[in-house]
């Protein structure tokens, strides 16, 4: 800011949100006044943005900042040079009109970023996955784990479900963005035929896990047929995709997290190569 910017600054006796408001735009103002605004609307909406970030002004004080040194600053342009001054007046009027809405604009954009990190935030810290409301890969041996100590302790049976989705070309796994809005029909498909103590994970290798305690063999072919059912149909406007189920039932739950995972997996990777849509595992 030059030195004549400083000196009206200070002879506007502003309060703290206004000099935070007008000390980076006043540089900008003559150029505004003479019809080129772009500058200090920019500066304006910038500071505006900034204070939705950070939320420790109110977007009301922000407006009234502006309203109260537009207003110090038309009084001292009035008393300033007569026509040139009135003139001077009519267009810092027409400027602050335009500014107004950028404060407005600005401190709305800031707001949305605000609210966009804390989703980001807290996606990040959930446990399931946003799009497909599936267990994440990081808590899914966990969940498993939890699960495989409940049946052990009472004695009861686990059926697991496998599905991986992959490329029809090469038979590889599909990334979750080749799958655009069927990720999501995916999920809620699986947890629809979930039962309420039923859950539904995602594994590193990016196919979906359904974890069935206390079910019968029978039960658990069933899930997998309408699994199999409505994925087909919820798959078949995904270009290029296809995918693979692979079961597998304990009745007597006496291996790990772990094994059990490799055991769908082995599962998987087998009715990949004999181009099989169900197997047990």
């Amino acid at each position: 800011m030059d030195a004549s910017s400083q000196t009206v600054l200070a002879e506007l006796a502003l309060d703290e949100i206004g000099r935070g408001l007008w000390e980076p735009a006043l540089p900008h103002l003559d150029r505004a006044l003479l019809g080129d605004e772009t500058q200090f609307l920019a500066v304006i909406e910038e500071v505006a943005r900034g204070a939705g970030l950070s939320q420790c002004i109110p977007v009301a004080d922000l407006l009234d900042a502006l309203r109260d040194g537009s207003e110090k600053l038309g009084q001292r342009l009035a008393t300033s040079s007569g026509p040139a001054g009135e003139s001077g007046v009519r267009r810092l009027q027409a400027v602050e009109r335009v500014a107004l809405t950028r404060v407005a604009a600005g401190y709305s954009a800031g707001l949305e970023e605000t609210i966009a990190q804390l989703r980001c935030e807290a996606a990040q810290s959930s446990p399931l996955d946003e799009a497909t409301g599936a267990v994440k890969p990081n808590e899914l041996v966990e969940r498993l784990s939890l699960e495989i100590n409940r049946c052990q302790r009472m004695d009861l049976s686990l059926g697991l479900v496998e599905l991986a989705v992959m490329h029809r070309e090469d038979s590889d796994f599909c990334p979750a963005a080749a799958l655009g809005g069927a990720l999501s029909e995916i999920g809620a498909c699986l947890r629809e035929n979930l039962r309420r103590y039923d859950s539904v994970g995602l594994t590193s290798d990016g196919a979906f896990l359904m974890v069935l305690p206390d079910t019968s063999h029978r039960g658990l072919a069933g899930v997998a047929e309408r699994v199999r059912r409505e994925i087909g149909q919820a798959l078949g406007a995904a270009a290029q995709a296809d995918f693979v189920i692979a079961l597998a039932h304990y009745d007597v739950v006496d291996r790990s997290a772990k094994e059990m995972l490799g055991d769908l997996r082995r599962g998987v990777a087998h009715a990949r190569t004999e181009h099989l849509l169900l197997l047990w595992a």
